[in-house]
C-alpha cells in the first residue's frame, strides 16, 4: 500500500527524551526539503485528544489494563484512518511521536496482555501499514527519574513498570533489528547526530531499493 511513502516512529520510556527528537528530526526533514508530516499520539485527531486527557491524567484514576489497552487502540484507529492513509497515498515521510511499539512496550511487556492480542487489533487497524524505520531512545529509567516531571501521569509513576517497558522494547528491537534501531541516550545534540547518522544510512538504502534518488520524491 506504501508505495514509496515512509513512516518513521520515534519510541521510549517515559523521560527519554522521544518527543524532543521527533520534532527536531520532524524539522530537519523539512529543513531538508521533504514533503513531512508530524502526528503525535495519542493526540492529533478530536477523538485521540480526548482519550490523552483520560489516559495520561495525572489523578490517580484507575483504569484497568484491557480499558487502558483498548483506548489506545481507538485512537490509534482515528489517526490512522483520518490522517495516515491519506499521507501514505500522497507519498509522504510521516514521523510518529509514539505508535504499535508502544502499546506493545506498555500494555504487552508492561501490563502483561497477552501480545496475539495486540497483534491481531494492529492487523485489523492498520491495513498491512507498519513503521519503516523506528528510532528506540533507549535510556535506565532510575536515570531518567530526575526528568520525568514531579507531577507525574498515571503511566510515569512506577520506576518498576518503566523497568518493564524497557525490557520490551529491548525485546522488540532483537525481534526486529532492520526496523527498530537503539539510539542510547546521549545529550540532545549526541543523540540526534545518532539519529541522522542512522537515517541517512536507511534513506540511501531505501533509495537504492526503491529506484528512487531525487530528494523529496516518495
Amino acid at each position: 500500500m506504501k508505495k514509496n511513502a515512509i513512516i518513521v516512529a520515534f519510541e521510549g520510556i517515559d523521560g527519554c527524551g522521544k518527543s524532543t527528537q521527533a520534532k527536531k528530526f520532524y524539522k530537519y526533514l523539512k529543513a531538508q526539503g521533504f514533503d513531512a508530516l508530524f502526528f503525535k499520539e495519542p493526540g492529533t485527531t478530536e477523538l485521540g485528544k480526548k482519550l490523552r486527557r483520560i489516559l495520561l491524567s495525572k489523578k490517580d484514576d484507575k483504569i484497568s489494563p484491557l480499558s487502558e489497552l483498548f483506548l489506545y487502540l481507538a485512537a490509534r484507529n482515528e489517526l490512522v484512518n483520518q490522517f495516515i492513509i491519506p499521507a501514505v497515498k500522497e507519498k509522504k515521510i510521516i514521523v510518529l511521536d509514539r505508535f504499535i511499539d508502544s502499546t506493545l512496550a506498555y500494555q504487552g511487556y508492561g501490563r502483561g496482555i497477552s501480545l496475539d492480542l495486540i497483534e491481531i487489533a494492529h492487523r485489523i487497524i492498520l491495513k498491512g501499514l507498519k513503521p519503516d524505520i523506528t528510532f528506540l531512545i533507549d535510556a535506565s529509567p532510575i536515570t531518567l527519574r530526575k526528568v520525568v516531571n514531579k507531577n507525574p501521569d498515571r503511566l510515569e509513576k512506577s520506576i518498576k513498570f518503566q523497568k518493564k517497558v524497557r525490557k520490551g522494547y529491548i525485546a522488540i528491537a532483537r525481534k526486529e533489528p532492520e526496523r527498530v534501531k537503539i539510539i542510547r541516550r546521549k545529550s540532545k545534540e549526541k543523540t540526534f547526530a545518532s539519529i541522522k547518522k542512522c537515517w541517512q544510512k536507511f534513506l540511501y538504502e531505501h533509495r537504492t531499493n526503491s529506484g528512487i534518488f531525487s530528494k523529496g520524491s516518495f
